[in-house]
């Protein structure tokens, strides 16, 4: 013991100059991880907020002009689909027409621009989403809107510069649709819960409906142009209105990986909309 005693009055200072060490060498690297933290919450503090409400344009910028190329490639292509025009057939015959003499022409009916979401919500009871491009770029409310899988959603609200989209993923959500290839029509609602799920209402319980088959846009309103896809028949059950089926359909727009949308306009839609306006309800 006496020896032990003897060790640590020799080596007192030295044993204190140890400790006096391994404390300031703690102490300096407390104080450069807290500075450190503080400089990451700093820097989060200006990035964060310019990554939420520009999440679209940052992936716009980061795919670069090859991305806008194929863009405007696909709007080209879905320009001159079949179901972007009206073919107009002059009925006005006489006892001298042939039959191949009848004048058959096409009528643009639908255009296409593009858009990117900036802004959007895929998890809340009503969802929306904002694309870039507004009134100067002549987006007008009811447009439909597309993603580069199907069906997107509706131009609600259009500022100078931006325009607000209502998707499927809204409970005021209704698209005419059709399910094939059993041909019956029905309105494609939103639920709630899912995004990736939606009911298609009003199929007869007697209808063919199996599962995989696909749904489209009927061309019923005069928003969605005719045939476009909107996703796969998930599951059919009778449902507690014995005379329609439940049918939940698996959205083929995938909200979360959405950036990039097309705008469809009507080219006729004015004069639709005048003539519905006479409507009478009876």
């Amino acid at each position: 013991m006496n020896n032990l005693i003897e060790f640590f009055k020799k080596a007192f200072h030295i044993i204190v100059l140890a400790v006096l060490l391994i404390l300031s060498v703690v102490m300096l690297g407390k104080s450069l991880a807290f500075n450190e933290y503080r400089l990451s919450r700093a820097v989060q503090g200006i990035v964060g907020p310019i990554q939420k409400s520009g999440a679209g344009m940052v992936h716009r910028f980061r795919l670069g002009p090859e991305n806008e190329a194929l863009v405007e490639q696909n709007i080209r292509l879905m320009r001159e689909q079949e179901n972007m025009f009206l073919e107009k057939v002059d009925t006005v015959l006489t006892e001298m027409s042939k039959p191949d003499s009848i004048n058959r022409r096409q009528v643009r009916l639908y255009d296409y621009t593009y858009a990117h979401v900036i802004f959007k919500t895929v998890d809340r009871a009503f969802n929306y989403m904002i694309v870039d491009k507004g009134a100067k770029d002549g987006v007008e409310r009811d447009m439909a809107v597309l993603s580069p899988e199907g069906v997107a959603g509706v131009v609600t609200d259009v500022s100078s510069n931006f325009a607000t989209v209502r998707p499927i993923l809204h409970p005021e959500s209704r698209i005419s649709a059709v399910v094939t290839p059993a041909n019956q029509n029905g309105t494609l609602v939103w639920e709630g819960n899912d995004p990736r799920v939606a009911s298609l209402e009003a199929i007869p319980q007697h209808s063919e409906i199996n599962i995989g088959d696909s749904v489209f846009t009927n061309g019923f309103s005069n928003i969605f142009p005719k045939g476009l896809f909107i996703g796969t028949v998930k599951s059919v059950q009778v449902g507690n209105n014995a005379s329609f089926l439940t049918i939940k359909v698996n959205l083929a727009t995938k909200y979360t990986d959405v950036y990039t949308v097309y705008l469809v306009e009507n080219l006729f839609k004015p004069e639709i909309d005048s003539l519905k306006a006479n409507f009478k309800d009876e």
